[in-house]
């Protein structure tokens, strides 16, 4: 019958764990939208032929007023249990377990960047393991965009300035469309990209083939090549930046004479937001 409906409503493939349970809300809504509509014409033309305007006849009558109650009381008890059921599952989505695969994710016009915790990076292809919850942190490096994966019914809002999360389960290998819900330029259209679950040993493998070995001679050819270099130093030496050596978790003095620590969070606002 899931499979029907999923058909029968042109619904993306279910390949996350979230997927069917979504799915059946929707059904049972959108079954029991049909049948109130239906109920209330069938009504409508029942009464219309009953209590019609002809000679010799007068109508009578009213609703008894436990019927009203009653219905009233009825349509109440749906829309409360269905409130329950789609806040237990928004809990659930906003709730990562433990021991999550976490994957940073970056949104520009028009792409999404993917970092791995072992300093694996890709360009709009995540690969992420069947059967394993991921954990997404996104951050966007110019508008609003919203990272959206239709076949695990799961979709968040990408901010500048600020970092949001989402989980999932793939659960089912294959190739899943990204797209960005919230339109971002002219480009809009092209912000495409693919979620590629994969059974655990291939992802692994894969994950190998792109290990970064060493993380700080990544950062170095990186600084290199974007030209990070023509304002920073890394030996301390005075140039048009500050210097880079000795700069994590080091206190900061401000231009107003406050200090920040220049950790994880004040290192990526410098970054994205440089005055």
């Amino acid at each position: 019958m899931n499979e029907l409906l999923r058909r029968a409503l042109d619904l993306p493939p279910q390949a996350s764990s979230f997927a069917r349970g979504i799915d059946t809300l929707h059904y049972t809504v959108i079954g029991a939208a049909f049948i109130v509509c239906f109920l209330a014409f069938a009504l409508l033309l029942y009464f219309a032929i009953r209590f019609r305007d002809r000679p010799g006849h007068q109508a009578k009558g009213k609703l008894p007023h436990w019927l009203e109650v009653g219905l009233a009381g009825f349509t109440l008890t749906c829309f409360l249990a269905w409130w329950v059921v789609g806040f237990t599952q928004y809990k659930e989505m906003r709730e990562p377990p433990a021991g999550a695969l976490h994957i940073y994710v970056v949104a520009k016009q028009w792409m999404w960047q993917f970092a791995y915790p072992n300093g694996a990076a890709a360009e709009d292809d995540l690969r992420v393991p069947v059967g394993q919850p991921v954990e997404l942190t996104m951050t966007s490096r110019d508008v609003i965009h919203s990272f959206y994966v239709p076949a695990f019914r799961v979709k968040q809002d990408v901010l500048p300035g600020r970092m949001t999360t989402m989980w999932f389960t793939a659960t089912v290998p294959g190739v899943f469309d990204i797209d960005c819900a919230e339109y971002c330029g002219a480009g809009h259209s092209r912000m495409l990209g693919h979620v590629i679950a994969l059974p655990p040993g291939d992802y692994a493998a894969w994950l190998a083939g792109h290990q970064s070995t060493d993380l700080a001679a990544l950062g170095s050819k990186l600084a290199a090549d974007n030209g990070c270099l023509r304002c920073h130093t890394v030996d301390g030496t005075p140039h048009l930046g500050p210097t880079w050596k000795g700069l994590y978790g080091a206190r900061i003095e401000l231009a107003d004479g406050t200090t920040v620590t220049a950790d994880d969070a004040y290192l990526t606002e410098s970054m994205m937001d440089p005055p």
